[in-house]
Parts: C-alpha cells; sequence; structure tokens
C-alpha cells in the first residue's frame, strides 16, 4: 500500500494527488458495499466542509462580524431610554414577552436581600411607575413598610437588552386600588382566596385551603403596589460593541458608562 499511497521520491504534490485519488476509489468501493458506512476515505475528511471564496470577502459590516441587525438607538442616549421604556409597556400587554415578569429585590428585617419574580401589571412612562400586584401578608409587603427602596431586573435574552431599576414601593388604595382589582382576571383572583399565607408551612400541596365563602373573593388580601422608577440603567449587549447608559429621572440627567 505503501507504494500505491505515496511515492517519496516523486514531488509532494503527486503524492497527494496519488493518495486522494486512490482514498476517493476505496471510499466508493466501500460505500456501495456497505450500505453507506464510510471507511476507505481519509480520517478527518468528512469533518472537513469546503470553503468557497466569498467566506474570504466578509465586509466589516457583515452579519457574521457584526451580529443581529444593531437597533436604532445604538448609539442614541435619549432615544435608549425612550426604547426601554417601550419594551416595559410591551411587557404589561405580552405574556410572551421577558419583561413581563421581572424580578424585584427588597431587604429584609436582617438586613438581607429578597429578590423573587413578579408580574408587570402597568406602565405609565410619563409618571415613571410601575404596577404590580401581590397579597397583603405576603413578606415583601412587610419589608417595603421598613424600607420602601428596592431594585428591578429586567432582561432580554432574544433582545439582548437588560434593564436595572432603582424604585420606591407604594401600596395602592382608593381609585387606583379599586381599578386595579377590577382588571384582575377570576383565575388571577383565586390565589387571594387561599386561607394560609403565602410562604406557610404544608405537609403536601394538597393541603392549601381556600374560602369557599360567597363572600370571600379574594380582596381583603389583594393589593396593587406602584414602583415609582428613580433610575434605570440601560445594557445593550452588542457584537460590534456593548452599551451601558444610567438615566437618573430624580436629578433629571442621563450618561452614559462603561459596560
Amino acid at each position: 500500500m505503501q507504494n500505491e499511497l505515496c511515492a517519496w521520491d516523486t514531488p509532494l504534490s503527486d503524492s497527494i494527488f496519488q493518495f486522494c485519488a486512490f482514498a476517493g476509489k476505496n471510499t466508493r468501493a466501500n460505500t456501495a458495499n456497505n450500505n453507506q458506512r464510510i471507511f476507505g476515505q481519509p480520517r478527518y475528511a468528512r469533518y472537513i466542509t469546503p470553503m468557497s471564496d466569498t467566506q474570504f470577502d466578509r465586509k466589516p459590516n457583515d452579519k457574521a462580524k457584526t451580529g443581529a441587525p444593531l437597533l436604532p438607538c445604538y448609539d442614541d442616549l435619549s432615544a435608549s431610554c425612550a426604547y426601554g421604556w417601550s419594551m416595559l409597556k410591551r411587557g404589561v400587554k405580552d405574556r410572551k414577552c421577558a419583561f413581563h415578569t421581572p424580578s424585584i429585590a427588597t431587604i429584609s428585617a436582617t438586613g438581607s436581600p429578597t429578590i423573587r419574580t413578579v408580574v408587570l401589571r402597568g406602565c405609565a412612562t410619563e409618571d415613571k411607575i410601575l404596577r404590580f400586584h401581590t397579597d397583603t401578608r405576603s413578606g415583601k409587603i412587610a419589608e417595603l413598610n421598613d424600607n420602601p427602596f428596592a431594585a428591578m431586573h429586567f432582561y432580554d435574552a432574544g433582545a439582548k437588552i437588560q434593564l436595572r431599576l432603582a424604585v420606591r414601593l407604594e401600596m395602592l388604595s382608593g381609585d387606583a386600588f379599586d381599578a386595579a382589582w377590577e382588571a384582575t382576571r377570576p383565575m388571577s383572583r383565586e390565589c387571594y382566596q387561599v386561607m394560609q399565607s403565602p410562604g406557610s408551612i404544608i405537609e403536601n400541596p394538597q393541603h392549601v385551603q381556600f374560602d369557599a365563602s360567597a363572600s370571600q373573593d379574594g380582596k381583603a388580601h389583594f393589593v396593587p403596589v406602584a414602583a415609582h422608577v428613580l433610575q434605570m440603567e440601560w445594557l445593550y449587549l452588542a457584537a460590534r460593541g456593548h452599551r451601558r447608559a444610567l438615566f437618573d429621572f430624580e436629578n433629571d440627567t442621563q450618561n452614559w458608562l462603561v459596560p
């Protein structure tokens, strides 16, 4: 086989040509006789994908180098802020949107941070207020009574956009409370009809008890919470270069940050 595969006294290009010719002949024979199983081709040939000349002629702006097409707000500070608010508004309406279920962190009585997921229920862009609902008996209510300042985190993996918000929490009452309750669906109200407090220890999941009385619809345990947005930190991950910015709504300032 050594004499057939290559002759060391011939030019290297001739040896390679002879080897490829032999391997190709052997591959075709084995393929026909062994139900498409390849034995005779070079060891690594099956893993090699031919490259076209155009693969070496990409321009710097091609998608292969820059990733997904950039958003128009990429280098625009004010537009980045507006885009962030538009994503928050979409998060209220679109249950499939990543911003529909943000995380919110508060400080417990012991001084340790606690974090949980909430459902975004409202977004007032002009007033810089978000809204979510919770149970009056939950731990976060006691925590916001002690310290109303919290942090909210949103991340959309598809868009590669993260928002970190510094907020001040406020429990709503009066007309705002009534409007929020009327907007809830029956299936959502069932969460507030549970007799035990959220986080109570039970022997098994079937021990959750509901109050079946006609007068108990969960309203007594329901509370809408307003999150007054004090600051918004924007992070946009892009192959061409990340963009990070801080929008301080209390002091009416906006600045680019090092990503």
